[in-house]
């Protein structure tokens, strides 16, 4: 076990292969706590496929990926405290703004009503608060941005 570490995130010699083709290549980097990272390279040189290892949506072939120091290779991606915001922006299109946005926290076990309360939090935070009835589709590209990261 290694100690912990105020690197929140840590890829040591991450390689991705699919068969025969190596998506990524021994690729290291330090993510510090709190720090604002930004991820940039021409398209298919591996970035989504990183992030998608960091989530736990893919496997590692060789290397790991450390969260506070702490390995986390084999915890499935629904328990890693790690948020990943898709080009896509992965909203779920029947249901509205803020049950969009409380989903994850009712499954994480909040209430329903707890979900609800912080989802208007983080709705009012990203300025969306008078979207919050509206389904995804009735949203700009923008507003679906925000609310996908709130």
């Amino acid at each position: 076990m290694t100690s912990k570490t105020n690197d929140a995130i840590e890829v040591r010699n991450a390689v991705k292969r699919y068969g025969d083709f190596t998506a990524l290549k021994k690729v290291s980097l330090t993510i510090s706590d709190n720090e604002f990272f930004t991820l940039l390279g021409p398209s298919g040189c591996g970035k989504t496929t990183l992030l998608r290892m960091i989530a736990g949506f893919e496997d590692v072939t060789e290397g790991g990926i450390f969260l506070f120091g702490e390995e986390i290779e084999g915890l499935p991606p629904h328990k890693r405290p790690i948020n990943t915001v898709f080009q896509n922006y992965a909203l779920f299109p029947h249901m509205n703004v803020l049950d969009n946005v409380g989903f994850g926290l009712e499954m994480l076990g909040k209430s329903k009503s707890e979900a609800r309360a912080r989802a208007g939090e983080v709705l009012e935070m990203v300025q969306l608060t008078q979207f919050s009835a509206r389904k995804p589709s009735q949203l700009s590209g923008g507003q679906q941005q925000r609310v996908a990261l709130a």
